[in-house]
């Protein structure tokens, strides 16, 4: 949910950037879809799972169990932003920095797009297979290997969100930084310390 809102999101940064200048309207379009979209996923997880009692209807003669439809909700915001901003591209003639700021928002959007692309494509590729022509092609990997695929996007998120994003890079490398200033003094004192001290000890 968190993602799909921040596939809509990018089309008021990028065609109605001026929103977000007026404050109850960046509230009202920013801080509360994303609270929203932050706590309304875990409150309506726990509620379906450990507190709804429901009954599991299995159909035999399904090859594979489907995910909600709502998980590839966020490719269609995302396919339409690519096609709105290559449409007014062509039609308004941008200054630089806002071409620049276009090409980073489409890079990581493309950047993040492909992340889901790479580990789902493997088991929608086999699925389709296995619907149409083969029910066994490849079964056991798809098994044993495809299906865990998919719980590695969580891992490399956040790594391609850092990569993709130059402001947060920057501001991480002079968090540490600074971190390494502070603290390299504070060896040196405690080295000295204990250099003091070592001839009484030799003693």
């Amino acid at each position: 949910m968190l993602v799909c809102w921040a596939s809509i999101e990018r089309h008021i940064i990028i065609f109605s950037q001026s929103i977000f200048q007026i404050r109850w309207k960046r509230i009202a379009f920013h801080y509360v879809p994303l609270s929203i979209a932050i706590f309304y996923t875990p409150t309506w997880c726990v509620a379906v799972i450990f507190i709804y009692n429901y009954v599991n209807d299995w159909n035999f003669y399904e090859l594979l169990c489907t995910t909600p439809c709502f998980y590839g909700n966020k490719i269609l915001a995302n396919i339409l932003l690519l096609i709105r901003v290559t449409y007014r591209s062509t039609r308004i003639r941008h200054n630089a920095e806002r071409t620049k700021n276009n090409l980073i928002m489409t890079i990581q959007l493309l950047t993040i797009s492909a992340l889901f692309l790479v580990f789902r494509l493997p088991i929608a590729v086999t699925g389709l297979i296995q619907q149409f022509f083969d029910a066994t092609f490849i079964i056991d990997i798809q098994f044993n290997i495809f299906f865990y695929l998919i719980y590695l996007i969580q891992l490399f998120l956040s790594l391609v969100c850092l990569v993709s994003l130059p402001e947060l890079k920057k501001t991480t490398d002079m968090t540490i930084i600074r971190y390494w200033r502070h603290r390299n003094p504070i060896s040196d004192v405690a080295a000295f310390h204990v250099a003091s001290f070592m001839p009484v000890i030799n003693k």
